[in-house]
């Protein structure tokens, strides 16, 4: 029988499950590895933030330094190109909710900014405006906006009642595609995409909800504050 194993997604305090295949046990394993993207049974993904973290730093460090020029624009257009989208890949399914997890993603960042000619002395939030960057914090929100604006639009293969459900409200005030917020008990429920979204979309303003295209969306969401949902405010 080849390596098999089964991986269950639960509370820790679930009594034990046993499955067989052909007559023989399998045996169980607390993480696993979907698509890229590195799962616990109980769905932190601090094990995934801790490894595209490292990689990430790695292959920062390299670009600062093996690139022989130290023009910030042409080293920032690499960390855009090389660096960032490890980051940021299905950032959907694992976005993180604590401080720490968040500061720890935005550090790579942080400090390659930090190194770049002439910005040492900056702070952050100049340093990004400087070289016309984002917190990855807000990117990920973004992140969650477009694939809720995707969901809603049957852009995706995910079927929208899987996910949401349009509220009921006799409230004309914001758009007419506010959603309805769960209830949720546990905090991997409550932070997961499908609840942790709801919130920022149903703020968004009528016309970037109503964009006609998610190019247009994407431009929209740029001219949109929407600090007052990040944990690390800069």
């Amino acid at each position: 029988m080849p390596n098999v194993s089964f991986f269950r997604v639960g509370l820790r305090r679930c009594s034990p499950v046993k499955y067989t295949l052909h007559g023989s046990d399998l045996p169980g394993t607390t993480a696993t590895i979907d698509l890229g993207i590195k799962m616990d049974s109980c769905l932190l993904f601090s094990d995934h933030i801790d490894y595209i973290v490292s990689k990430a730093k790695l292959r920062a460090s390299q670009i600062l330094r093996c690139f022989v020029s130290k023009d910030s624009g042409i080293l920032t257009r690499a960390f855009v190109t090389y660096v960032r989208p490890l980051l940021e890949y299905c950032s959907p399914v694992w976005s993180p909710c604590s401080i720490t997890a968040i500061n720890k993603l935005e550090y790579v960042q942080r400090v390659f900014t930090k190194r770049l000619c002439s910005m040492s002395t900056m702070n952050y939030g100049d340093r990004l405006q400087s070289l016309g960057l984002e917190r990855l914090e807000l990117r990920r929100l973004h992140a969650d906006l477009i694939t809720c604006y995707k969901i809603i639009n049957n852009m995706v293969a995910v079927p929208f009642h899987s996910f949401f459900k349009f509220a009921v409200s006799i409230n004309t005030r914001g758009h007419p595609l506010k959603l309805m917020l769960p209830e949720s008990r546990v905090n991997a429920r409550a932070h997961a995409f499908p609840v942790r979204v709801i919130t920022a979309w149903n703020r968004l303003p009528t016309h970037v909800v109503l964009a006609s295209s998610l190019l247009s969306l994407k431009n929209s969401l740029k001219n949109v504050d929407l600090t007052y949902t990040l944990f690390g405010k800069i």
